[in-house]
């Protein structure tokens, strides 16, 4: 099972709001991007995917490109259990 950092349940079609993600990692990415991956921190993504036991949340960048981000339990806080529209 995969929690938030409070220790509550997050699978696909939760809704997380990125509380951080790894500087080292951001600064893997060219500074464009770089700029929108922290753009997501305090923002609320959908799981749309599982991949090594890990929730995946995913940002576009434009409309060819975008990111996919796995992420810890710390650097998440489950918002909503699935998205309100459904």
């Amino acid at each position: 099972m995969m929690v938030d950092k409070n220790g509550n349940e997050v699978k696909i079609g939760s809704w997380v709001k990125v509380l951080s993600i790894d500087p080292g990692y951001i600064a893997t990415f060219a500074p464009k991007e770089a700029k929108i991956m922290k753009s997501m921190i305090n923002k609320a993504f959908e799981v749309t995917e599982i991949i090594n036991n890990k929730p995946l949340i995913h940002q576009q960048f434009n409309r060819n490109e975008g990111i996919s981000l796995a992420l810890d339990p710390e650097e998440m806080e489950l918002v909503e259990t699935e998205h309100p529209g459904k």
